[in-house]
């Protein structure tokens, strides 16, 4: 999606060239006269050029652009960060040199992020940490929301003990590192999966890399809570009427029921309460709620997606995340 405005662009959107969300964004911008700048990640160095100066008490930012246009750091109100490529060199450039001038363009993008004084959704470093499902569950532990019984370890002793002690209940095993691997830029879907009986005898294969394991927790319906700021939008999914989604809803997303939820208040707090410990302006985050009434986190993706959600419930999460980026940021 272009941007047609001339005017002093308020908005740098940072993904890559096929990112639908951000076209989403775009034609809002569009829509309300809002001036912004798309950087797609893949065109840095060769068709993007940035530069950061210092001059006594004077410092500078700005980004240029092949296409004529340009942002200056004093001039953006937010960035909003999505999901980046790799940037590309010169196919002529030796390994050596191409690995010289990664590390010189991802310090100087790194540092150009850290100098710019604005609204963040999210501040890339942010993402980095909350990202971690490890600290995402110490998180929400200590703010009190219910977690699953977990268990992440390369031990394969320490697996099966939590096998055996709650396979009466169901395991999980689901990754660390996120639901998608890339095999030659082809995406392959890992899928979060009840482990059967029989396959705990495959345990050592543990020692050759972690794993996570969970206490299965009964559902009655999924909950992900796309959060903006500090506005909620909770949606029931209704992953049980559907046997190919019973243990992952995104097995079978675009065929179960979609719903509007309310949360408890208390719940409510506590997830703003999470957000601003893990310094974040957005998040999807996953709960379930059990047929005995109580609300168990999962896990938060803080850079999640959510348009699928808007289109089948026509909450206004777009106009949320505008209207969170042209907010001044608090000094």
């Amino acid at each position: 999606m272009a941007e047609r405005f001339t005017e002093t662009p308020e908005i740098l959107m940072v993904s890559q060239k096929l990112d639908p969300h951000v076209d989403i964004i775009a034609t809002k911008l569009n829509e309300r006269e809002i001036p912004f700048v798309r950087f797609n990640t893949e065109d840095f160095p060769l068709n993007v050029s940035a530069s950061i100066s210092f001059d006594a008490d004077d410092q500078n930012q700005i980004l240029n652009f092949s296409s004529g246009r340009k942002i200056v750091g004093s001039d953006i109100k937010g960035v909003w960060y999505r999901r980046p490529a790799h940037f590309k060199f010169p196919e002529e450039f030796s390994p050596f040199v191409k690995t010289f001038a990664e590390q010189e363009s991802n310090a100087t993008i790194r540092g150009l992020w850290e100098v710019l004084n604005c609204t963040w959704i999210n501040h890339p470093e942010s993402n980095r940490r909350a990202e971690l499902k490890i600290k995402q569950l110490k998180t929400a532990s200590e703010i009190g929301l219910e977690i699953p019984k977990t268990l992440i370890t390369n031990s394969p002793e320490d697996a099966e003990k939590f096998f055996q002690k709650t396979k009466s209940k169901g395991v999980i095993i689901k990754r660390l590192g996120g639901g998608v691997m890339l095999d030659d830029n082809n995406g392959t879907a890992i899928y979060t999966s009840l482990i059967a009986e029989d396959n705990i005898k495959n345990v050592a294969q543990v020692k050759n890399t972690p794993v996570l394991l969970q206490e299965y927790v009964e559902k009655d319906v999924e909950l992900r809570i796309t959060i903006v700021g500090d506005t909620i939008f909770p949606v029931e999914i209704h992953s049980q009427k559907s046997e190919k989604a019973k243990t992952d809803w995104r097995k079978d997303t675009l065929n179960l029921k979609h719903k509007i939820h309310q949360l408890p208040k208390d719940v409510e707090k506590k997830l703003i309460k999470f957000m601003k410990k893990l310094d974040l302006n957005f998040g999807a985050v996953d709960m379930i709620l059990t047929p005995k009434g109580k609300y168990v986190f999962l896990e938060i993706n803080p850079n999640g997606q959510w348009g699928w959600i808007q289109d089948l419930t026509g909450l206004p999460i777009s106009e949320e995340i505008i209207n969170l980026l042209m907010k001044s940021p608090k000094k």
